[in-house]
Parts: C-alpha cells; structure tokens; sequence
C-alpha cells in the first residue's frame, strides 16, 4: 500500500473535543470513559452555554474580543482550563478552539505559554472569525516561532449537501500534502435532532460527515496516498 510518510489528523471517534460548561458536558465524559477515549481534547468556547444562557456567535466574539483587555480573556480561557481538568481529570491533549478563535492575539498569547508548558498541540488558527476559512498569517507565524505542535495543513469543507463533491473535495485537497507533512480534516460527524436544531446551525452537515467518517473507500484511499492516521499526541 505505500510508505507512510504523511500523518493526518482527523478529530472524529478515537480523539475527541469536549466543550464545557454545556448540558451534555458530564454525559460526554462518562460515555468517553466508558468507552475508554484516552484522546481527550478542549473545543475551546470561553463562555459555555450553561453560563451565558446561550451559544457564542461569530459576533459576540467579535464584540467580546473588542471588549475584553487580554487579562480578562486569559482568566476566561484559564477558567475553562481548570474546569476541564476538574471534570476529565486530566489535562487536554489538545486543543482546538471554536471558530478559530485563537487567530486572535489576546487568546494566542496565553495559549502558547499554557500549551508549551504543558507540551500540548493545537489546531491551526484560520480567520474563520472574520469571514471565510482562510489562513491566519500573523497567527500561525506567531505560532511556529514556539514549540507548540500542529499540523502544517488544516482542510475543511464546513457547509454544502453534496458528500460525493466535498470527499473528492478533501482527496485532491490531500493529494497536495508533501512526504513528511502532516495535515488535518476538519469535520462535525454526529446525529442531529430537535434541541441540534435549535442551538447549531450545523445540522445535516453532522450526519454528513458521520457518511464521510465511516466510509471505508474514503479512508483506504488517503492511506494510498502515504497517510498515517495519527491523534494529536502522535505529532
């Protein structure tokens, strides 16, 4: 089948993103340790649902990275931290937070340190805050210039109905990946449902890439291309 040369990362069954602060937080948990999940990441959100009574848009980030000095977001960001450990009992392998909001310097600046302390990864930012899923010059310089781990691609295909389109989509996306590059595809796979409904605005697009995830063709043919799935540890 090929060398493997590539590593790629993909954030979907045997590595998880725990959000806190949110209704199914504890339920999340108990299920990942029943099934024995030791990849347990932080989906990154600052303020949770279960807080602020509702679900942080593009907007109020926006709003409250404008608002906020750095000191107040660092405790945000910390809080969320010690919360995560408090209810997992470890610290997370990695971290990956929502809507990129890391592209911003406030978030960054804390990060890095907390991350480099504790030799953990993190997602590439992208400027998916401001429009678009473009890449985040001035963060991802200041992130390479640290030891903080992460792929050197990130692809994603967030929006669309057409699975047939968006898995040839990430194939030629992959086929681009150089020897020794790792790469991650980012993807929402689950079930969706009434309370879904009303509190995402990723709704078919789970149980699309849940198709996506389990298909096998999909998987053999990125292994043809060299890749190795790997957890974020395993960078």
């Amino acid at each position: 089948m090929g060398k493997k040369d590539k590593k790629l990362v993909v954030v979907a069954d045997d590595e998880v993103s725990l959000i806190i602060d949110y209704p199914a937080t504890s339920y999340a948990v108990q299920l990942a340790k029943e099934r024995k999940i030791k990849d347990i990441g932080i989906h990154m959100v600052l303020k949770g649902l279960n807080s602020v009574g509702k679900i942080l848009k593009k907007k109020d980030y926006i709003e409250l990275f404008s608002h906020k000095t750095s000191n107040e977001i660092e405790k945000l960001a910390n809080d969320e931290l010690d919360a995560f450990v408090e209810i997992v009992g470890t610290k997370p392998t990695h971290v990956i937070p929502h809507y990129g909001i890391h592209g911003n310097l406030k978030l960054l600046s804390f990060l890095i340190a907390y991350l480099e302390e504790n030799k953990i990864p993190m997602r590439l930012p992208r400027t998916a805050l401001t429009g678009g899923f473009n890449e985040n010059y001035a963060a991802e310089i200041m992130l390479k210039r640290t030891t903080v781990k992460t792929t050197l691609h990130l692809f994603a295909h967030v929006e669309g109905s057409n699975l047939e389109a968006i898995k040839k989509s990430f194939l030629e996306e992959l086929s681009e990946v150089k020897a020794n590059e790792t790469a991650e595809i980012m993807l929402h796979p689950g079930y969706f449902d009434e309370e879904i409904l009303k509190m995402s605005s990723l709704t078919y697009e789970r149980a699309r890439d849940l198709a996506l995830s389990l298909d096998f063709d999909f998987r053999d043919r990125i292994k043809t291309m060299g890749f190795e799935f790997v957890s974020y540890s395993e960078l």
